[in-house]
C-alpha cells in the first residue's frame, strides 16, 4: 500500500493492513459472537456525523480494534444508532476513508465505546 495516498476502505485494503500488522503482534481477539475477529489496533480516527441542515460535525475519537468489517472506537459523544457517518483511519502504511454505521453505544466512566460496521461500496 502507499501511505502517500487516502484509499477507500475496503476488505482488502483493512486485511492487508492486519496482516502486516499481524506479523509484529498476533494478539488477535476471538469471540464467539463475531463474525470476523478483532485485531487490538490503538489509533486515532477522524469522524464527519451529519447534522439535519447537510453540513458534518467533525469529531476525532480513538479505535481500539479493528476487523474486516468494522471497528470498535472511543468518543466523547454518544453517537446515534443505525446512523451513517464519515471515517478517516491514519496510519504510516496508508489512510483510509469511507462510511460506517454506528451499530452499538456503551457508556464507559468518561467517554462511550462505539461499535462501526464499515460500508463498503
Amino acid at each position: 500500500m502507499d501511505a502517500t495516498e487516502i484509499c477507500p476502505i475496503s476488505q482488502k485494503a483493512i486485511e492487508e493492513l492486519i496482516q502486516g500488522r499481524q506479523r509484529e503482534d498476533n494478539r488477535l481477539s476471538k469471540h464467539e459472537r463475531r463474525e470476523a475477529p478483532r485485531w487490538p489496533f490503538p489509533a486515532p480516527v477522524e469522524l464527519w456525523l451529519p447534522n439535519d441542515d447537510g453540513s458534518d460535525d467533525y469529531l476525532l475519537a480513538t479505535c481500539e480494534n479493528l476487523s474486516l468489517g468494522g471497528m470498535g472506537i472511543r468518543c466523547d459523544l454518544d453517537l446515534e444508532l443505525n446512523q451513517e457517518i464519515g471515517v478517516a483511519i491514519h496510519q504510516p502504511e496508508v489512510s483510509f476513508h469511507g462510511k460506517a454505521i454506528v451499530r452499538h453505544t456503551t457508556k464507559l466512566r468518561e467517554d462511550y465505546y462505539v461499535g462501526l460496521q464499515f460500508v463498503f461500496a
